[in-house]
């Protein structure tokens, strides 16, 4: 008697045949597609699942141990995709791309960049076919992609206007104009740009560098080659001291000779404190047949690291609140400034001292 029970028992929980594809149509579509699916071994359903673990609907009750009708579902990401077919007894998957879902465009940085430069465009459903136009007709070289994410080279002849991506059968186009743009190279102190030489740059006040001390290749770890650094205390003043590009001779330095105006103007530089979360750093404009007063705007340098500062030219004024004549900027200057009236030492390094113009 407890033989015939055991075999029963076993009969009943004998195992069924794993689910096997032989055929399917089509292999790619969009959302909604329907698909079916021939083969072996298919009833017995738990789930059909897409890439990221799409759930596919599917109504039992129309599919056979050999056939299976689903629709992709609308969430299912665009591109490649296996689908996995899962059942009591097994899983098996086939590939399939989802097609023709517009791509969309969230955001793109930097919003101006000079030719050449490297414009990174964030966003989804980024596939080839892929292109992406500036100024509407203007193809850029794009470096690498992602479905998430572009690189993009800035090519030549760009002024400005919204950046459009194709891909996949649609298009978008970012939220804001990007602006193409020139540069001023003032300074990286590695022997480039307009005030290269660091004995053509003034240092004063309670610090530790001068002409022969300042620049520093170490400590913090370089981006490239040499930085300029400046660091110092005093206990009897909040203005603690600092450099500027300037000489001696004042006809040694003529303007920057900058062609946008206030509002398209930026100065832009890397900068990193070394840990001094203490330090305020003073950037001061001075013309040459212009305003007598500076044209300061002061930042906070508490970032971890290397960062890039950027400072629109249209922050800057002077004790009277006017604001600054491009044309007329002759001298960059650089203070310490000890905001929060600490005990401890400030620094700060500077590298890639620019001046970019929206053109």
């Amino acid at each position: 008697m407890l033989s015939i029970i055991g075999l029963i028992y076993m009969s009943s929980c004998s195992t069924g045949d794993e689910p096997v594809v032989s055929t399917y149509s089509p292999d790619f579509g969009p959302s909604e597609t329907l698909i079916t699916i021939e083969g072996s071994g298919l009833d017995n359903l738990i789930s059909i699942n897409f890439n990221e673990g799409v759930v596919a609907d599917f109504n039992p009750s129309f599919g056979k141990s050999d056939a299976i009708l689903l629709r992709v579902p609308p969430d299912a990401p665009l591109g490649d995709n296996l689908i996995s077919i899962v059942t009591e007894y097994g899983e098996t998957s086939i590939p399939f791309r989802v097609t023709l879902q517009s791509p969309s465009v969230f955001d793109f940085s930097p919003k101006f960049a000079n030719q050449g430069a490297i414009v990174s465009i964030t966003g989804k459903n980024f596939f080839e076919p892929l292109e992406v136009l500036f100024f509407d007709s203007i193809p850029g070289n794009i470096i690498y992609h992602q479905p998430d994410s572009i690189a993009v080279e800035v090519p030549a002849n760009v002024q400005k206007g919204r950046i459009t991506v194709k891909a996949n059968g649609g298009s978008s186009i970012t939220p804001e104009l990007f602006f193409s743009t020139d540069e001023i190279l003032v300074n990286d102190f590695d022997g480039n740009g307009v005030r290269a030489e660091t004995n053509k740059w003034l240092f004063y006040g309670a610090i530790d560098q001068n002409a022969m001390t300042a620049l520093d290749n170490a400590v913090p770890a370089p981006l490239d080659g040499q930085f300029l650094k400046i660091s110092g205390f005093d206990n009897g003043a909040i203005w603690v001291g600092g450099t500027e590009s300037h000489s001696n001779d004042p006809m040694v330095f003529d303007v920057f000779d900058i062609q946008s105006d206030i509002n398209d103007t930026f100065i832009e530089f890397d900068v990193h404190n070394n840990g001094k979360d203490d330090t305020h750093l003073i950037v001061v404009l001075a013309e040459r047949g212009g305003s007598t007063n500076d044209f300061t705007e002061m930042i906070h340098v508490n970032e971890t690291g290397w960062h890039k500062v950027n400072i629109p030219l249209n922050r800057f004024s002077d004790i009277t609140g006017a604001t600054p004549n491009p044309q007329k900027i002759r001298t960059l200057k650089f203070h310490l400034f000890n905001e929060l009236d600490s005990a401890q030492k400030m620094e700060v390094n500077l590298d890639n001292i620019k001046i970019i113009q929206i053109i």
